[in-house]
């Protein structure tokens, strides 16, 4: 069985499980109904949810709330589906006039710090679109505004959304209206696109085609999901990316983790998701499971790290104040090494008193005192001195300092003296024969 641990208490170890997770480098989160209810959207399960309305409204067509949401029961008879038809444009409603709430700012958070890896939410209301996350949405096309890949969304909504209805015969998609005029389409409306093609068909002396009914593009119980190949993709993917992760410094704690908010993992699919993920780097990857009850048993034992028994909204709090102190922490040490790196260093150098020039006034030179250019022409005179040979110098002393001596261009006799004898020469040479010599020497001279 997962170690469980309570949010009222104030232990260590649950503070060292918040600055584990406030610690992350990459977060998935896994959502349920659980974290919309402070937002005004009913849960399913609870005794006010949305199962026990059903009941009490139309305890004589359905035997329970759940069965309006049962595919192989909701389309049986025309009655439950037009009852199904006004939830669901009731439900729309609800979720049009609802605002994010603190788990839906805590996964935008995530998004902004840049270690939210995916958040997988179970619900169907579009809040996280709201929270500012770019969601996943298959009924888009690829020229919308609202298209998202899926490489780049960061919620990917596991049952669909109130988004978009769905043709159930052609499956023609329309964009769900948030308001009930008489021009906006509803579910339980007749697809134009099936309108249409029959009215052509009239037209043309034809019989006419049937014509399918909208439904919101939401996954219902004993239905397959008509996104499953994609979605499945998407958590292969991300399953991997957390089992390539490992800890980058010596500590062996984990660098990635799985938080599970508001869900009673009571749906298959849910279960699957949960379980893969944690089980994709066991030695590197984090799970915690938060909720007001608690949950998981002993099935979940090795899957699931911890199980916290309290308010989700809670525990955001408690990890955005570990961020806050980590983020004053960090900005100190910015300002502590900035500051620093400004200062001069003065290891191993002699201290200097240094003085003001504007206080200093200005010495006037001595009388006798030797410009710059004075002196660099008497150490050229006395060098050239040494080089000649002064009075007193022996003849081979100033040979062997012209051997010692470099050889550069001022230490080179002239060049016509060079040339005097080579000169002479040509001179003769012409003179008795009268010819003109085009030898390199002779141009050169």
């Amino acid at each position: 069985m997962p170690e469980t641990l309570r949010l009222r208490d104030q232990g260590d170890e649950l503070a060292d499980l918040i600055k584990r997770v406030a610690a992350a480098r990459r977060v998935v989160v896994v959502t349920g109904a659980g974290i919309s209810v402070n937002c005004g959207i009913p849960d399913f399960r609870s005794s006010t949810g949305l199962f026990q309305q059903i009941r009490a409204a139309h305890g004589d067509v359905v035997s329970s709330g759940r069965d309006l949401f049962d595919a192989s029961v909701v389309f049986r008879s025309a009655q439950t589906a037009d009852v199904f038809y006004h939830w669901m444009t009731h439900l729309r409603h609800q979720c049009a006039g609802a605002q994010p709430g603190a788990v839906h700012r805590f996964i935008r958070q995530l998004a902004d710090r840049g270690t939210l890896l995916r958040s997988y939410t179970q619900n169907i209301d579009g809040l996280e679109r709201k929270a500012g996350l770019s969601v996943w949405d298959p009924y888009s096309a690829k020229g919308d505004a609202e298209h998202v890949p899926w490489q780049a969304a960061q919620s990917v909504p596991l049952h669909g959304s109130m988004e978009h209805l769905s043709c159930q015969l052609c499956s023609s998609s329309y964009h769900f209206s948030e308001q009930s005029s008489e021009s906006a389409i509803r579910a339980g409306d007749e697809c134009p696109d099936c309108q249409a093609r029959s009215q052509v068909r009239e037209a043309c002396g034809r019989r006419s085609l049937a014509t399918g009914k909208l439904r919101p593009t939401v996954v219902l119980y004993e239905e397959p999901h008509p996104h499953c190949e994609d979605i499945a993709k998407i958590i292969s993917h991300d399953a991997r990316a957390l089992g390539t992760r490992r800890s980058s410094g010596v500590s062996k704690q984990p660098q990635d983790v799985v938080l599970v908010f508001g869900t009673t993992l009571k749906v298959p699919g849910c279960r699957q998701l949960v379980r893969k993920l944690a089980t994709a780097s066991p030695e590197t990857t984090l799970t915690v499971f938060v909720n007001n009850e608690p949950v998981c048993g002993k099935s979940w034992d090795g899957i699931v790290d911890y199980q916290v028994i309290g308010n989700v909204e809670d525990w955001c709090a408690r990890v955005e104040r570990k961020w806050s102190v980590q983020t004053k922490i960090t900005q100190w040490t910015k300002t502590r090494k900035s500051g620093a790196s400004a200062a001069p260093s003065s290891k191993g150098k002699p201290k200097v008193a240094v003085i003001a020039k504007e206080n200093v006034p200005a010495a006037d030179p001595p009388s006798n005192a030797i410009s710059g250019k004075q002196m660099v022409s008497k150490k050229r005179k006395s060098a050239a001195c040494v080089d000649s040979g002064t009075e007193g110098s022996d003849s081979e002393t100033i040979r062997k300092r012209k051997r010692q001596r470099p050889c550069t261009p001022s230490a080179l006799p002239p060049v016509n003296e060079l040339l005097l004898p080579i000169r002479r020469s040509l001179r003769i040479a012409t003179q008795q024969n009268h010819v003109y010599c085009h030898s390199p020497v002779s141009i050169c001279i």
